[in-house]
């Protein structure tokens, strides 16, 4: 275990070369993944589902999908501003002998995807001479299909994983798919696009697709966008062929240089597969409804 501030330099020191962008990226990663250990070890390791960005990253390499911020769904745990800061200052207070210390500098309300409400905290974790500061959204409601799973969180720098909440493949990419239907052209947000094509693209990771439909359709009840499905192919024709959010993808190549494929037309391709195969999903049930009259 790292204990030290030198320690660490060093470690990221030996992946990046001294490339300033990627050691901040493998900073912030490790003081996150401090707090995921101290989450694991604490009481409401079960409340706390992880989700976006960071369980992306375990599942397709830092080096191929880095975050900023730490997103989990809270489970059966009140959600209020006072009650939640309570939980993660708890769950900071524990000390695992590694030498890092959080305090939280700020937790607000905040509105997340579709207006649902939710809570960010701003933690500084601090080991020595060394000072990150860390991001924690959560909330709460979110339809996890069929349900949270226990998921082996690998360490970066250790020969050791966590075990946590999360969501399951087919409901974080159900999440992601919903929003890049409901966004339709006014989406701005490129990495659900490049997640998808990255967690897709991957032959090791398997996806059922009746599980992945059910999961499309209960985000869509929740978000009260299933009026969107029957023109999701043509929404996604529309996306593709629009110059403003090539324009936008490709700022979002240059700005992240862990992007592996920057052309836009393959990044639809495999968002237009996936549709595809809920769409096939989708006839499948009208038959059996069908069948069953």
């Amino acid at each position: 275990m790292i204990k030290t501030s030198r320690q660490l330099k060093d470690k990221i020191k030996n992946l990046t070369h001294g490339d300033s962008l990627k050691s901040q990226t493998l900073l912030r990663t490790y003081m996150m993944e401090r707090f995921l250990e101290r989450l694991a070890v604490s009481q409401y390791n079960s409340h706390f589902v992880l989700k976006g960005g960071m369980l992306v990253s375990s599942m397709v390499g830092i080096h191929q999908r880095a975050t900023m911020d730490i997103d989990a769904t809270v489970v059966a745990l009140p959600l209020t501003l006072e009650d939640a800061t309570r939980t993660i200052q708890e769950i900071v207070n524990i000390d695992l002998q590694d030498g890092v210390v959080f305090s939280i500098t700020n937790a607000e309300s905040i509105m997340e995807e579709h207006d649902y409400p939710g809570l960010r905290f701003t933690l500084i974790g601090t080991l020595d001479v060394l000072r990150q500061k860390v991001k924690i959204d959560i909330s709460t409601g979110d339809a996890i299909t069929p349900r949270a799973i226990e998921y082996r969180y690998p360490l970066m720098f250790e020969d050791r994983s966590l075990q946590i909440m999360s969501y399951n493949l087919e409901t974080l990419l159900a999440e992601k798919l919903e929003t890049i239907m409901y966004r339709g052209t006014s989406n701005t947000r490129m990495r659900g696009f490049y997640d998808i094509y990255m967690l897709t693209g991957k032959p090791s990771i398997a996806i059922n697709d009746a599980t992945l439909y059910r999961a499309f359709l209960a985000t869509s009840n929740t978000r009260r966008t299933t009026g969107f499905i029957p023109q999701f192919a043509a929404i996604l024709e529309s996306v593709e062929s629009n110059g403003e959010i090539q324009k936008i993808w490709n700022k979002f190549c240059k700005d992240n240089d862990y992007v592996l494929e920057h052309d836009w037309h393959k990044i639809m391709a495999s968002v237009k597969i996936m549709e595809n195969r809920l769409e096939q999903q989708r006839e499948r049930a009208k038959r059996s409804r069908t069948l069953e009259r």
